[in-house]
């Protein structure tokens, strides 16, 4: 049984016991007093009937109206003359009598001219029997309301305390953020009200709990996302300063020895010329870096409806003259009027290069095509070049800074595709490189705008 159950149960009892005590004492104080009055009120009743009837009887024929209103009251009679002499055998008990203190009532016979004086007293021996048979059954009554104090006490404890301890446990489980239960009371009384609050906080407190967790979840995203792109960004500058020792002591070493005059570096004109070669792809190296740091740098994205099929146009068209003199064929499947979100410099340039990486990289007499289609509110781009494939262990970094497949080779910054990257997860755009049967594919899926 628990704590609540108990101290109701005991306040209860002890409560039932004091008031039916109380009850029964009062019952005995009053009911001999009560019935004391109403046997008086019965008596002259029946007194002023005994004197009606006396009237119309003879003196010899009235003694069997005595009897039986001494039978019927208890009374003590007395019938006295005029004279104040007893008559009959209709006296009080002597030693605790006096004739003067009952009630007197005169009348005559209706044979007889004699005045005649009935007293008539109530006899308290009746409230003295009820008074004794209230003492004898003390026992019985007492064991009696223990009895019924124990039962009500224990049946209204357990049918008060039984929603709450309820309630208790729902509440419990709900603290350790267990909120499958329900409380079932439906009253219209407090404990009802209370149950719908507990049920109302749980459904709140659950929502406000898978909110808390969504958002946590999507901050440990957010904090894994920064330090990957911290780790990249460290990557990225060690990258940028082992190309950029390279070119510069070269050209450094050039000028030194056209300064110094030293063997094939006599020359000037012509080591001039690789100088400034040499300078002019730092320079665009440079560039690029600047644009991967503004990307990355860049807290809010222009976003906006963009027309992706006119981009792919415009850069086929700039590409087309270079693929030409490789002996690369360029296939276009492009629907018309295809909008996507993003800004327009930036998506040109993630484009610009994927084509960029696809001509330079397909062999002569290879072909590139270009398709872009759209469906389902996305629009869907898929650069292949073929026949051409690439090692599976390669895939994976293919989007990494200064990544080269073939390591010695020294065309392109091997910042192309990185920048691509950044600018498609800046517009949470999906893409990915694969082999296919015949080449290799670039894909992106772009989220798709009115235009």
């Amino acid at each position: 049984m628990k704590k609540l159950t108990i101290k109701t149960f005991l306040i209860l009892l002890i409560l039932s016991l004091a008031v039916s005590l109380f009850a029964y004492c009062c019952i005995w104080f009053f009911l001999p007093y009560t019935n004391k009055n109403q046997a008086q009120r019965e008596l002259d009743k029946k007194t002023e009937q005994l004197i009606s009837t006396l009237r119309i009887t003879e003196k010899y024929n009235s003694e069997m109206f005595f009897v039986d209103f001494i039978s019927e009251t208890g009374a003590d009679v007395m019938l006295i003359n005029d004279e104040d002499q007893s008559v009959s055998l209709f006296t009080f008990e002597e030693n605790n009598v006096d004739i003067f203190q009952g009630n007197k009532q005169p009348f005559r016979f209706v044979d007889s001219t004699d005045e005649y004086v009935l007293i008539i007293r109530y006899n308290p021996s009746r409230t003295d029997e009820i008074t004794e048979a209230m003492i004898n059954s003390i026992p019985y009554v007492t064991g009696i309301i223990i009895i019924m104090s124990f039962i009500s006490a224990f049946i209204f404890s357990h049918y008060t305390t039984r929603p709450i301890l309820r309630i208790s446990k729902i509440a419990n489980r709900i603290a350790n953020l267990d909120f499958s239960w329900y409380c079932p009371d439906v009253r219209d009384d407090e404990i009802g009200m209370l149950s719908k609050s507990i049920n109302e906080l749980s459904d709140r407190l659950h929502e406000a709990l898978d909110e808390l967790h969504s958002r946590n979840v999507i901050l440990e995203d957010e904090i894994t996302l920064e330090k990957e792109r911290e780790r990249r960004r460290m990557l990225f500058f060690s990258g940028v300063s082992h190309e950029l020792k390279t070119p510069i002591a070269i050209v450094i070493g050039q000028l030194e020895g056209m300064r110094a005059e030293i063997g094939v570096y006599k020359d000037r004109e012509k080591y001039l010329a690789r100088s400034t070669e040499i300078l002019q792809s730092l320079n665009c190296f440079i560039k690029e870096i600047l644009l991967v740091s503004h990307i990355d740098m860049e807290k809010q994205t222009a976003v906006a409806a963009v027309s992706l099929s006119g981009i792919i146009d415009d850069l086929l068209y700039d590409y087309s003259e270079y693929a030409v003199i490789s002996s690369i064929s360029i296939i276009k499947e492009i629907e018309k009027d295809v909008f996507v979100y993003g800004d327009e410099v930036m998506l040109k340039k993630a484009v610009s290069n994927v084509f960029g990486n696809a001509v330079t990289h397909s062999p002569e007499n290879g072909s590139i095509t270009v398709r872009l289609f759209q469906g389902n509110g996305r629009a869907k781009l898929e650069v292949t070049n073929s026949p051409a494939h690439i090692d599976e262990k390669h895939l994976p970094h293919l989007f990494e800074a200064f990544y080269r497949v073939n390591q010695s080779a020294k065309n392109g910054s091997g910042l192309g595709l990185y920048i691509t990257r950044m600018i498609l997860e800046t517009y949470h755009i999906p893409h990915f490189i694969k082999n296919i049967d015949d080449g290799v594919q670039f894909t992106a899926e772009f989220e798709e705008a009115s235009s």
